[in-house]
Parts: C-alpha cells; structure tokens; sequence
C-alpha cells in the first residue's frame, strides 16, 4: 500500500515539474508572438497575469504536497500522557518513588524484558496496587526522551516543600547543612547535586524559582532517585531566604574565587552551615556573594580554571563531613 501511494506521489510530481516547466515555455513563446505582432500593451497585461496565476497554482500545489509528505513522514505522538501528570524514567528512580510513597498512576513496562530486572518495581507495584501495562519499546521512546532502561511511570507532579515548613521540622545544631542552588540550569546538575547532597547529610536544598532548573524527569533521572528523600524548596529571593536562614543561626558559605576566600579544606565544621553553588557560568551572584560569611574556593592547578556545578558541589559537601562526629 506504501509503494503505491509513493508511486502515485512520484508521478504527480513528474507531472507537476513538467507542467511547470510547460508553464515557462508557453509564456516564453507568447511574448515573442506580442513583440513580434506588436501587440497592445493589454494584450501583454492579460498574458501576463494569466500566466503569473498558473505559476501560483503550481506553487500551491507543491506546498500542499510537501505539507502531506511530512506528516505521513511525522513520527506519531502519544496522546495519552496527562498533562497534569509527570513521567520518571528508570528503575532506580521509579523504584524509590514507590518507596517514598509518592502517588504513582500507572507504571508501563516494555515488551519482551527481562522480568528480573524489574521484579522489586513489580513487588512492591503488586502490594500498593499500581497498574503495571506492557507495551511495546516504541511507546516508551516517544513518551520520554530520558533513557528508560525499559520501564517509565506516570506520577503526580513534585510537590516543593516551603522553607518555614523544613526550618521548623529541623534539629539545627553544628553537623546540619543547607545548600543554596544560585540559579543552576542544567537539570542534569541539579540531579547530580541532590543525589550527592542526600548521601552526604544534607538536609535540603533552596532553589530559586526564576532562571533555574527545576525538577522534571530528567533531574529526576539523573538523581537515581535521591528527589524522594531530599527536601527541595523553591523560593522567590534567595538573598530573603539567606536572611531568614541567619535568623534562624546559620552561617552561609559560599563557594568561588575572590580575594577573602580561603581554601575548601578549612570550611566550618563547628556551625550550622548554608553551602552557596553559584551558576554553571557566571559562578554566584553580588548580591548573594555580599551575604556570605564565609567564602571558600578549591584549588586549580591545572590549565583549565573551573570545575563542574555538581562536582564542585560533591567535593564541599563530603569535606564538610569530613571528620565530623
């Protein structure tokens, strides 16, 4: 049925460039007639026109055709995702989801997997209940972009926690540690920053809710998970929210490369502790910078003068805890 259809399209189109092209010839031909016969400049007005207008016929022609070769061409879209629903992609990071008790709609599965590989997402899906659909690969690819490893699951969308709510649940004394997100982008860092805060300690993380990345599946991804035991607290100002922080007895640091700044390996440890990321290429801002107490830096000794977001971040974060009792 496709090989005719593209026959058929062929054919039409052979037949197009050829009245086209019959198009040129005849107007070519009837202007020499009128200079020859000196015809009246009406005459040559008429022909014209009447020439200009098939030309413009044939123009439309193509345009529709072209419109209908991309959408036979156009990969089909999966209508059925809710948009008031999230999608997370990957074992690891479904499987805590589930575990967390994060409100799960429906779980899809592709044909043909290994069963084993899935079977603590089926267990526990099985004991609360959750819909478990096989479909095929297809299906997957076009309802994320994310690397599924074969399985996806549509959930409520993330809930961020307010910043009186954490400070309140909280036992502030010297070990806690805070970190402040100053207009990170990539989401893929911010995934990176929450799986390594959550494993070393840390007891929330402040992002702002303009020029930053928030988090969608693939900072969902990306954290393997993490996101389901890591406040995250979005909030309107970050230099309010550092003030609120100080009243409550936090101390901020931040992290970048100024005059004051002192090496990483001598970051407080005795204090309750704000930790500042400044942005992938701008690095903090002033005015987040002039309310830090303290500022650090790590050593670059090398050519290059900068280091990832979440690396930079990773490296802080276990030196704060670093033989920290």
């Amino acid at each position: 049925m496709q090989k005719n259809q593209k026959k058929t399209i062929r054919k039409q189109k052979n037949a197009s460039i050829m009245e086209y092209k019959a198009c040129y010839w005849f107007r070519s031909c009837f202007f020499g007639y009128l200079y020859l016969e000196k015809k009246t400049l009406k005459d040559w007005r008429k022909c014209l026109t009447t020439s200009l207008n098939y030309m413009k016929k044939n123009n439309n022609y193509y345009k529709e055709l072209r419109k209908k070769n991309k959408e036979q061409k156009a990969p089909v879209q999966n209508t059925e995702v809710d948009p008031d629903k999230e999608v997370i992609a990957g074992r690891n990071a479904i499987l805590e989801a589930i575990k967390s008790g994060r409100e799960i709609n429906k779980i899809l599965f592709q044909e043909g997997i290994e069963k084993g590989r899935l079977k603590s997402i089926f267990a526990i899906a099985n004991e609360k209940k959750i819909v478990c659909q096989e479909v095929p690969k297809r299906k997957l690819d076009n309802t994320t972009t994310e690397r599924h490893q074969g399985v996806i699951a549509f959930v409520a969308p993330y809930n961020y926690f307010e910043l009186d709510e954490v400070l309140n649940k909280l036992d502030i004394n010297k070990s806690t540690t805070l970190l402040i997100l100053d207009h990170i982008e990539d989401p893929h860092n911010l995934g990176a920053i929450i799986r390594t805060a959550e494993a070393s300690g840390v007891k929330g993380i402040i992002i702002p809710k303009r020029r930053a990345a928030v988090v969608s599946q693939t900072a969902v991804k990306a954290s393997a998970g993490a996101i389901e035991h890591m406040p995250v607290i979005r909030v309107s100002s970050l230099t309010d929210a550092i003030k609120k922080l100080k009243e409550k007895g936090f101390w901020i640091a931040g992290t970048t490369l100024a005059e004051r700044s002192e090496e990483y390996t001598k970051i407080a440890k005795d204090v309750p502790l704000a930790i500042v990321i400044g942005n992938e290429g701008e690095g903090m801002s002033k005015v987040v910078t002039k309310e830090c107490d303290f500022l650090y830096h790590l050593p670059m000794l090398g050519k290059i003068q900068s280091l990832n977001a979440s690396v930079a971040a990773g490296i802080i974060m276990y030196e704060r805890i670093k033989d920290n009792d």
